[in-house]
């Protein structure tokens, strides 16, 4: 079957994966878009699937009713399905999880069209081990590899359930990348290298605040005695 696509991202580690998707052999035509600006522009009619690759903005109903819309999660715990997934999991000292891909579903009471679908298809191990730029390079394979899956298998998918829990890790905001020294006395090195490493570029970078100023930390290294 050959099928019409677009394929929505703007981060560097996604659009890496656009290629892949291109030269798959079950895609007739792969549009990019960068934008939702781009995306509205579209006549939908002309395309069967939106793949969306470390999208973070609403789509909106206007969209998720007119095509199936797909996306990569990068957790398996459903307490990391509302934000900062790969930043929350590190911090709570997660070293493997999941990489799936899941359906996009229009929240009616919320008027969003969100990740917490809780159906996905296919699934890999992500290893959230070494630095934030290794995490990054390893989703672009990742990615390319379940797109290929769901592509080989589309329109036979067979969907699952991730099982709701009642624990809920918030999406952070740029000010949670601070610590004061009072913070730092609370710390052992391995919990202060899981949250700085977590805020490596292209995140806003950890820091730590005195009254002099505030110093970041771009880069970080961990020894294990």
């Amino acid at each position: 079957m050959s099928i019409n696509v677009v394929f929505l991202a703007y981060r560097d580690w996604s659009i890496k994966v656009f290629p892949a998707i291109q030269k798959h052999p079950n895609v007739n035509r792969c549009l990019l878009c960068t934008t939702n600006d781009e995306l509205r522009k579209l006549n939908l009619a002309d395309f069967d699937l939106l793949i969306t690759c470390g999208w973070s903005e609403e789509i909106g109903e206007a969209v998720s009713d007119r095509i199936l819309i797909i996306g990569v999660h990068c957790a398996e715990l459903d307490r990391y399905s509302y934000g900062s997934p790969l930043q929350n999991q590190i911090i709570d000292g997660v070293r493997y999880t999941k990489h799936r891909i899941f359906k996009f579903t229009y929240d009616k009471n919320s008027k969003r069209a969100h990740t917490h679908s809780r159906e996905y298809s296919h699934e890999v191990t992500l290893d959230l081990s070494g630095s934030m730029e290794d995490i990054l390079y390893q989703m672009t394979a990742t990615s390319i590899t379940l797109f290929s899956m769901f592509l080989d298998d589309y329109p036979k998918v067979t969907w699952k359930t991730w099982a709701e829990e009642t624990i809920v890790r918030p999406k952070r905001i740029p000010s949670d990348s601070r610590l004061t020294k009072e913070d730092l006395l609370h710390m052992n090195t391995e919990e202060l290298y899981n949250f700085f490493r977590c805020l490596e570029d292209p995140y806003p970078n950890g820091y730590i605040e005195d009254d002099k100023g505030q110093l970041f930390i771009r880069n970080v290294v961990f020894k294990r005695k």
